[in-house]
């Protein structure tokens, strides 16, 4: 009894000791060691980053292309590598015009160009390695093993998964093309190559995403508002260039500014025009998302509404202004909307703010003639 009694406790001890290990491991592969909340808040900006990335890669893949194809016309040996790289520079220029006619799209579609222009390379490496050579070692399929799970910020286990398939692929095409001789030889490359390749890629996207998510953390005190805790002016005018790559059907601005805020400083002081603020700033928080809204001025925000129809805008505009009425304030808007594909950015922000100083007319108008009529009502209660 008492050796069972040693035995669980050793093996319950043991278990506890692989689950922290598990943690780990787990995140690494899923969220390349980070916490999964940073991981998560800094996707925008790497899909974004990744977008610029694909652009410059095939850019390049083209020119390359380009050279090699006419470079292998001129010289006899290469000539029966004109249809490979001809090929390549086909689908190279395919994935371009692709992503010049969608530059809006990120996502799933902005993932599938990257995996289909890493499909290429890889596969450009595996014919050159084993159907074009099948008497000589690879060389070219394992240099861009190593080097393609560099070029985007992915999951490394998205990267391990990739490697593990196209290395499957080139040892399948290695036994049915190769030379008897040198299949030993590029089996165990692939091997070698394809571990060193799933390791370094991992440990790569750990020290790319934890770089990038310090930065973001940094970006974060730097562009925050103190007051409200709203992102400020800093970071409106480093993300407004982002907004029309981010929508895909319309993009919707809202401009609002607070009425009443010089005359509430100068009548209760400065703590009750900040106590305004937050309590604007956190319904606008609420309605529109944190992400989205910003506080560009004393007494003016922009939020932005990505993909909303006509009527959920006008329910949550409506929500917006009412709650903020309810708390005992005032606030003027102006909204602009243009649907997705050749967003003018900087000409709908002006024409919301447009809008919004129509408003903020009406309601001062509304106010003139108030007192107006509080005046005349009162002069004729003393006739």
């Amino acid at each position: 009894r008492v050796l069972f009694r040693s035995v669980r406790c050793k093996t319950a001890g043991l278990a506890g000791e692989e689950t922290p290990m598990l943690e780990k491991l787990k995140k690494l592969l899923l969220y390349a060691g980070a916490e999964p909340e940073d991981f998560a808040r800094c996707q925008m900006d790497v899909q974004i980053a990744n977008r610029r990335r694909l652009t410059a890669f095939l850019g390049t893949a083209c020119a390359f292309f380009v050279a090699l194809t006419l470079g292998s016309c001129m010289v006899p040996l290469l000539y029966d590598h004109i249809p490979v790289f001809a090929a390549a520079l086909i689908v190279s220029l395919g994935l371009l015009a692709v992503e010049q006619m969608f530059p809006q799209k990120l996502g799933l579609f902005l993932n599938w160009e990257i995996y289909a222009f890493g499909a290429m390379i890889y596969g450009l490496g595996i014919y050159l390695g084993t159907v074009q050579t099948p008497d000589q070692r690879a060389a070219a399929f394992f240099a861009f093993l190593l080097y393609v799970p560099m070029l985007f910020m992915m999951r490394p286990i998205l990267h391990i998964a990739n490697v593990l398939l196209f290395d499957g692929i080139f040892l399948v095409c290695v036994t049915r093309f190769k030379d008897w001789r040198v299949i030993p030889m590029d089996v165990c490359n692939a091997l070698v190559f394809g571990a060193i390749s799933c390791i370094v890629s991992t440990f790569v996207m750990s020290m790319m995403y934890g770089n990038f998510i310090t930065s973001s953390k940094l970006t974060t005190v730097a562009e925050s508002d103190l007051n409200t805790r709203l992102h400020n002016r800093n970071a409106y005018e480093n993300r407004l260039r982002d907004y029309p790559l981010r929508c895909s059907s319309s993009l919707t601005c809202v401009y609002i500014d607070v009425n009443g805020l010089h005359e509430l400083n100068n009548t209760y002081g400065h703590e009750e025009g900040d106590k305004m603020l937050r309590t604007v700033a956190c319904i606008l928080r609420e309605i529109f998302g944190e992400e989205d809204s910003y506080r560009i001025g004393g007494d003016e925000f922009v939020a932005f509404a990505l993909d909303s129809t006509s009527t959920e805008l006008n329910e949550n505009m409506e929500q917006f202004v009412r709650q903020v009425e309810e708390a005992g304030y005032s606030v003027a808007v102006g909204t602009a909307s243009h649907s997705a594909g050749g967003i003018d950015i900087d000409a709908l922000v002006k024409k919301a703010e447009q809008r919004m100083y129509l408003d903020k007319s009406r309601h001062y108008e509304q106010l003139r003639r108030g007192t107006e009529e509080i005046g005349r009502a009162s002069c004729r209660e003393r006739v």
